[in-house]
């Protein structure tokens, strides 16, 4: 079977079929449209990769083994990895699977490719629905076409995990570059991607090692959280040619740093977010700012507010997808800890798979949730965003294996290879592609997040941000950030939605 093909039974659209032929079978799954144009343009610009603080190393055996210690946090000296495309990049990270590497910016690789395209000027990237309803199926094509071949370039190297796909989503940017003549056209890229449909329903882990939630929009974020980690590493680099390939840029009046102009940020999802689907039929036009906030306890999803302390305290409870997209539209997707470097970080659209759910009723179950007036409230720079859903293409297998309903595969631009995570423990699989080290800690673990917040502190120079004691103490010092959610969790209870579930006590390790 030819798993690029595959979809529930259905093939991709012509469009996007056509598109896929253009790609390259070694580089990353991109493509760059000039306007009124299918055809992507030779060597479109690329993002630079970069990956941090891993400790990859082969492994064989068994596919399912639950560790028992967490993983060694890595050190100071240890350096993440950058490769371009066709080229290697130094930079902090490992690259090799069989030995560490020790990293700097020198030996550069040519980015003459990378010369002929300058990014697109004008004002910051914001929510625009009106550009993708007047050219609705050409964006949608390209980004589902884009996700699909991604996942199936990656997983080349393992095909018994394809069934994995089921439950698959991703992020894409969208960045509106000019060629060489002054014409204008949106590069797409692929930048993280998650699968999953579970998450752990044990007891809580209090080291920062385990990954609780495995949803596929969960991990496609933390996915997306570690390529922004390596934006930053870019942009602080020493080397002004590292700096210009980052996607971010400094901000003329304010300290954080911003996306570049032209810059959107695109989530494609085949399965309806779990929390919205069970009321979707329920409501129509009105009704959902009465929608009930919930969270997956003990193997079922349950509304917060039947859930009794001693639960939330002890047992892994788990946000729903529908809970935490509805916060993103106010915080961004960015969290607490790189809202010490950036502003928030907003999802421009939305490609829904799954076609037994109108995107207008999943739109409104998430966008009406808190309804309006919350500008009136939010600091600046949040704000309250809409983010704008379409029905796109499935791409799910044909067949799906109950084998692998358990396991959940990650990725962002510049790992070397694909993680496999064990969503009932939260653990790497020992079989999995890539490992960390020899506790199968994952790479998007809080423990590993709170490594590359401080590589990115000291880097930047922000000797206050290593000061603080343990995770908790950093999140809760993005003061903006936190009077923003603070405006959500209100919102919510004054919606007698219920409330939210926070959990402080896993948050207080430090590394």
């Amino acid at each position: 079977m030819d798993h690029r093909n595959s979809g529930g039974g259905k093939h991709l659209p012509r469009i996007a079929a056509s598109l896929v032929m253009h790609f390259a079978s070694e580089r990353e799954p991109s493509i760059y449209m000039q306007r009124a144009s299918l055809r992507p343009l030779p060597n479109p610009p690329t993002s630079p990769d970069l990956e941090f603080g891993d400790f990859p190393c082969s492994t064989a055996g068994s596919r399912s083994m639950s560790p028992e210690s967490p993983v060694p946090v890595p050190s100071e000296d240890s350096s993440p990895e950058q490769s371009l495309e066709g080229h290697v990049v130094t930079s902090p990270t490992f690259t090799d699977k069989s030995e560490q590497e020790c990293l700097s910016p020198e030996g550069l690789g040519s980015s003459s490719e990378r010369k002929c395209f300058a990014p697109g000027q004008g004002d910051l990237a914001e929510s625009s629905p009106k550009k993708y309803k007047g050219n609705g199926d050409w964006h949608i094509n390209r980004v589902v076409a884009l996700c699909s071949e991604r996942f199936d370039k990656l997983l080349r190297e393992c095909p018994e995990y394809y069934s994995t796909k089921g439950c698959l989503a991703a992020f894409v940017l969208e960045r509106e570059v000019t060629d060489p003549g002054g014409q204008c056209g949106e590069h797409y890229e692929v930048v993280a991607l998650g699968t999953g449909q579970s998450c752990c329903s044990g007891w809580y882990c209090f080291t920062g090692s385990i990954v609780h939630d495995c949803h596929a929009i969960v991990i496609a974020r933390r996915a997306l959280k570690r390529y922004l980690y390596k934006q930053l590493l870019l942009f602080y680099s020493s080397e002004p040619e590292l700096r210009e390939r980052s996607i971010f840029q400094s901000s003329p009046t304010e300290l954080l740093l911003q996306v570049k102009p032209k810059t959107y940020l695109h989530l494609y999802t085949n399965q309806t977010p779990k929390g919205a689907a069970h009321h979707i039929m329920k409501f129509h036009n009105n009704g959902y700012e009465t929608l009930k906030l919930q969270c997956h306890a003990k193997v079922s999803l349950i509304p917060t507010a039947y859930l009794s302390p001693s639960i939330w305290a002890a047992r892994i409870c788990c946000m729903s997808d529908h809970a935490k997209l509805t916060r993103w539209t106010v915080t961004g997707i960015q969290g607490a800890l790189l809202s010490h470097f950036i502003k928030p970080f907003y999802i421009t659209s939305a490609i829904l798979g799954d076609v037994s759910h109108c995107s207008d009723k999943v739109s409104d179950t998430i966008n009406k949730c808190l309804g309006t007036g919350l500008n009136d409230v939010l600091i600046p720079p949040y704000q309250q965003t809409t983010i704008f859903f379409q029905n796109g293409e499935n791409v799910e297998p044909a067949v799906n294996s109950d084998h692998y309903k358990d396991l959940s595969v990650n990725w962002c631009l510049g790992d070397s290879s694909f993680e496999i995570l064990d969503s009932t423990t939260g653990y790497t699989i020992s079989g999995s592609p890539f490992v960390s080290g020899p506790g199968f800690s994952s790479r998007l673990c809080k423990r590993a997040q709170f490594f590359s917040f401080k590589k990115v502190a000291k880097l930047s120079g922000q000797q206050e941000l290593l000061s603080f004691a343990n995770y908790h103490n950093a999140k809760i010092a993005a003061d903006l950030y936190q009077k923003a959610k603070a405006v959500v969790i209100q919102q919510f209870i004054a919606n007698n939605a219920g409330p939210w579930n926070s959990k402080h006590l896993v948050d207080s390790f430090s590394c």
